[in-house]
């Protein structure tokens, strides 16, 4: 994923895409939709002035909702990367499906976290994110 041109996933080593690989794409459009439909919003808000009370509330929401997606984006990348350094389990072995099964409990499991309080991540941004400039 890039926004502003700055790699927020680590790009793929093959060209031979896996379901893994091909469920963090699919993730990664969806989650860019997302922030562009948001943006799209932000815009419109202000080439019109003035933002109502509801439309400040909905910015404020669709923030805090991109917030916590970019915090369980980046706790799952922090997972995924601890777990390569657990060694190799011989007794149940390590297949591809073992690897399919991790990756989707991560994902689910970081989501959880994120939206638990997480490691605080989501409320930095949306505070840099909502704060007043003037």
């Amino acid at each position: 994923m890039q926004i502003n041109n700055v790699n927020l996933m680590p790009q793929m080593e093959s060209t031979n895409v896996s379901a893994v690989g091909s469920h963090v794409m699919t993730k990664e459009a969806q989650f860019k939709n997302e922030l562009e439909a948001a943006q799209k919003r932000l815009e419109k808000a202000a080439k019109s002035g003035v933002m109502t009370e509801d439309e400040v509330t909905q910015r404020n929401r669709d923030i805090m909702a991109a917030s916590i997606q970019m915090e369980a984006i980046f706790l799952k990348m922090l997972y995924n990367d601890m777990w390569k350094t657990v060694p190799k389990d011989e007794l149940f072995g390590d297949d591809n499906a073992m690897d399919i099964y991790r990756d989707m409990y991560h994902e689910e499991l970081t989501k959880q976290m994120a939206l638990d309080g997480g490691i605080g991540l989501a409320d930095f941004i949306y505070k840099q994110l909502t704060q007043n400039r003037g």
